[in-house]
């Protein structure tokens, strides 16, 4: 049975199962792979797929690697075993593994001299990754390397920990495909011309990254690496003065990386201070061909003739990195960015971090007047020196940072000619001038940052120009709310943005940011909202929305459901709300509520601090509302004592109605008896020949036969049009102008030859002007074939009081259409009183309240009872006539 149960889960769950305590599943190649971390485990399982491509037991307590512990994964091609407590590898341990491609031994109690025995690695001819770095914490181990890296033919990346003295065997010599040398865990003092002599002479990356103690440096330690591409030495304290001593050996070479971040710390034993970078120190590498360099965190304070653009090959440099330096550019700023123009394969520049210089110290000055000495603190009153510099970067650069710089500004332009830049950071400027940053021919820049820059003297200064492709402006700590209490529409100029932050601006509210219909990641953390800005809901394509950091107690219903109706758009929303006052009580119920139910992404999970109002403390908000009741008890109660007041006040206020109702009833029924029949007895006295007039086109003519056949020959009314009703040889304004005036309704046949003709607009005017002296009852207008927004624009001023039919195409529509234009115009009333004027002839037709007819048909000369009169006349007056007698059944059947 239990077979079975296993084989459905496989079968129902190919993907990810858990076996043996370990996660087992499938990658992107179909390849099986075992995730057994943090089980505790104390040996290798082997009751795991044996067609295992990768496993990783880390996070466990494994002490040792015994004879043929693998032996069961054969098929294996990484193996992890960091952060285990492995202490000894026997030498038949990974027997078997002839596929492995990748072996990690990090964070064990491996040592170099005693923990590997002999031939342990001899099965892993296809090894191309060893990594037993972070095993000696400490520099009281062996310093001779036994390790039996031999067999590692096919070995390129070599990861391993540098002990005090270090001592390399020949086995490493024969490390033929060795590609990457990298030292981690770093104990030794000194390093001699002979250190690495047993290392092969292949070796493209050395990389020694975490020597914290000072390390003095002989200055041939890298010979035997003369074909060295990248060298990292970032974070080891070696100082640059004997790091760029060491690169004699490649002289006139060309190097991909050379990493020298942060290297420099002042040893006072060996009299090394700050830098002072001159020619004699730049002599090696200035000749090297360099890809990538970086000089960051050196402690440059000064830069001797030049020095630094002393390089003999510009062209060769792609990514340059200064920053967090202190040397000044004033007296050679011009020549730096020249030699900056001169790198025509450059794509990045980093020159961040320089404090140089206050931007408006204030000095205390000893004054002595009248035999007494005094301190007196004068504000500086420093002189804008701004070089007339403008600084053009090379068109093909596409990175450039330059942030957090104080100091007297160098330069007043940045400018790039048909550029393709896409990030620029000019961030946190504590300088006289900001420089006006200007774009000629073509840009593609996509990223801008002016944090830490007032505005008003950025983007409201007019110093950026339009930018049709950035995607993301980031503006934090500029007093953002300056410019846009006077100017609105400040982002227009960059209309297609999608990431906007204006974070840490203390704004309290904001109006508009004009038309950014692209926008989808808004950040407007730490800022002083108490609400959500009703402007955030008009960025229809936001999925993004940062409110941390705010004055926010609850979010109103209206933005909840405008959050939801974007995740339901979009498929997700992010809604960041941590560290704002939120308030748990009866009046955020529907906030609380939310939380629990939306599917909306929140940071925290949406468990976020409160102050509840009914305990007097803080709680957290999922608490609070999955057992609101609790907390809450009272809520419902004001709810249902507020909705009985008010049914109280409804039935009092309806008892009262009804009373003056009762009371006045005969006064009202007169009142509204004697309007309406003066209504009607006015309506009564219209002359009209005709129904309804038709304006139409030539290419309406055949649809105006068949308007001609159902309103005349099926409906019984009278329509004009011009074919028929016109006199020839008249005026034709006046026959038109005389023919609506003679007709109830209006329709207009719109089609599009309606544009072209200049009858159409006089009749349009005419229907206005006998619709505003209340003669027009109805404006029918019917739409053939021609769209809305082509309708002549004379419809405006009476558009309320049309009547619109867009005539379809389909039969069955077609019917609904008729209809439709049936129940418009010939409704009961409108047939009442075509019916009255009609039979006003023989007898006279009048209607109390309008459901109360009657009929006077005294003194008309009648010899019999009429039989056409309305069927639903109520009183029959047939005095003073002819009649000589009242045969049987001759009465109107419809008389009550």
């Amino acid at each position: 049975m239990y077979i079975i149960i296993s084989i459905w889960i496989i079968l129902v769950y190919p993907y990810t199962t858990v076996h043996s305590k370990c996660n087992i599943t499938l990658n992107i190649l179909g390849d099986k792979e075992a995730e057994c971390t943090y089980q505790g485990l104390t040996s290798v399982p082997t009751n795991l797929p044996s067609d295992l491509k990768k496993l990783d037991l880390s996070h466990n307590r494994l002490t040792r690697l015994n004879a043929n512990s693998f032996d069961r994964y054969k098929n294996l091609e990484h193996l992890i075993l960091d952060n285990n407590i492995i202490h000894c590898l026997d030498a038949n341990a990974f027997t078997g593994l002839t596929l492995l491609r990748l072996l990690s031994l990090v964070r064990n109690k491996l040592n170099v001299s005693t923990s590997y025995k002999p031939g342990v690695f001899e099965s892993l001819q296809n090894l191309s990754a060893l990594d037993v770095s972070r095993n000696m914490n400490t520099s009281e181990y062996s310093d001779k390397y036994n390790i039996p890296v031999s067999n590692l033919c096919n070995l390129r990346e070599l990861s391993i920990d540098l002990v005090f003295n270090a001592t390399f065997g020949q086995q490493f010599k024969k490390l033929q495909n060795l590609q990457k040398l990298r030292f981690d865990y770093c104990h030794v003092d000194i390093l001699y011309n002979d250190t690495f002599l047993d290392m092969p002479v292949h070796i493209k990356e050395f990389h020694m990254t975490t020597c914290k103690h000072f390390v003095v440096i002989e200055v041939g330690v890298l010979v035997p690496f003369p074909h060295l591409k990248v060298l990292n030495l970032t974070n080891s304290n070696i100082h640059l003065t004997q790091a760029l001593r060491i690169l004699h050996p490649f002289q006139n070479k060309s190097m991909d990386a050379i990493l020298f971040r942060g290297i420099t710390h002042g040893n006072i034993k060996h009299d090394l201070d700050a830098v002072v970078l001159t020619l004699e120190m730049m002599k090696y590498i200035s000749t090297i061909c360099i890809t990538t360099i970086d000089f960051s965190d050196n402690q440059i304070v000064s830069v001797k003739h030049n020095s630094i653009v002393s390089f003999k090959h510009p062209d060769c440099f792609e990514h340059i990195m200064i920053s967090s330096n202190s040397f000044s550019l004033e007296t050679w700023a011009v020549n730096l960015f020249l030699f900056l123009r001169r790198m025509t394969n450059i794509k990045m520049f980093d020159f961040s971090y320089f404090p140089l210089r206050f931007k408006n110290p204030v000095f205390l000055d000893v004054v002595t007047k009248n035999n007494h000495t005094t301190i007196q603190k004068l504000q500086y009153q420093g002189r804008l020196d701004v070089q007339n510099i403008t600084v053009t970067f090379p068109s093909q650069i596409q990175f450039v940072r330059i942030a957090h710089v104080m100091g007297r500004n160098g330069f007043r332009e940045i400018k790039v000619n048909n550029s393709y830049l896409r990030h620029l950071e000019v961030s946190y400027f504590e300088t006289d001038v900001f420089p006006i940053l200007t774009v000629v021919g073509f840009n593609n820049l996509e990223h801008l940052d002016l944090s830490g820059i007032n505005s008003d003297i950025t983007i409201g200064a007019g110093k950026i120009p339009f930018l049709i492709h950035l995607k993301t402006l980031i503006m934090k700590e500029t007093q953002l709310y300056r410019v846009l209490q006077t100017n609105s529409s400040i982002l227009s100029l960059c209309p297609n943005i999608k990431n906007l932050d204006i974070s840490y601006n203390y704004m309290l509210k904001i109006d508009s940011l004009g038309q950014l219909p692209h926008l989808t990641q808004l950040n407007l953390s730490h800022n002083l909202f108490d609400d959500i800005p009703r402007v955030v809901t008009q960025f229809n394509s936001l999925t993004k929305l940062d409110l941390s950091h705010n004055q926010l107690t609850t979010i109103r219903k209206n933005i909840l459901n405008w959050i939801d109706t974007q995740h339901t758009k979009f498929g997700f929303f992010e809604l960041y709300l941590i560290n704002n006052p939120l308030i748990c009580s009866c009046d955020t119920t529907t906030f609380l509520r939310w939380i629990l139910t939306t599917q909306v992404q929140l940071d925290k999970n949406g468990n976020y601090s409160c102050w509840v109002s009914s305990l007097k403390k803080i709680n957290y908000t999922r608490n609070v509302a999955e057992d609101f009741h609790h907390y809450f008890v009272y809520c419902d109660s004001t709810i249902w004592i507020k909705l009985g007041i008010s049914l109280l006040v409804s039935v009092l206020s309806t008892l009262i109605c009804i009373t003056l109702l009762y009371n006045f009833r005969w006064r009202i029924i007169f009142f509204f008896f004697r309007n309406i029949r003066r209504f009607a007895e006015k309506g009564l006295e219209l002359n009209f020949d005709y129904d309804v007039y038709v304006s139409y086109s030539d290419d309406c003519i055949s649809f105006v036969k068949e308007l001609q056949k159902k309103v005349e020959d099926e409906w019984g009314f009278k329509i004009c049009f011009e074919d028929r009703d016109f006199i020839a040889g008249e005026s034709i304004a006046t026959e038109r102008a005389t023919a609506i005036h003679r007709c109830r309704h209006v329709i207009f046949l719109v089609s599009p030859s309606i544009v072209e003709n200049e009858w159409t607009r006089f009749e349009i005017e005419r229907a206005k002007y006998e619709k505003f002296s209340k003669n027009l009852q109805k404006i029918v207008v019917i739409t053939r074939d021609i769209s809305l927004d082509n309708i002549p624009v004379e419809f405006s001023s009476i558009w309320k009081d049309v009547l619109l039919i867009q005539w379809p195409i389909k039969k069955d529509e077609v019917q609904m259409a008729w209809q439709k234009l049936r129940l418009w115009f010939f409704n009961e009333f409108s047939k009442r009183f075509y019916d009255w004027r009609k039979f006003r002839q023989e007898c006279n037709i009048t209607s109390v309240l309008l459901e109360y007819t009657v009929a006077n048909c005294r003194d008309k000369g009648l010899t019999s009872v009429p039989t056409n009169l309305p069927p639903d006349i109520k009183e029959l007056d047939l005095s003073y006539n002819r009649l000589s007698r009242l045969d049987a059944n001759i009465q109107n059947p419809s008389l009550p």
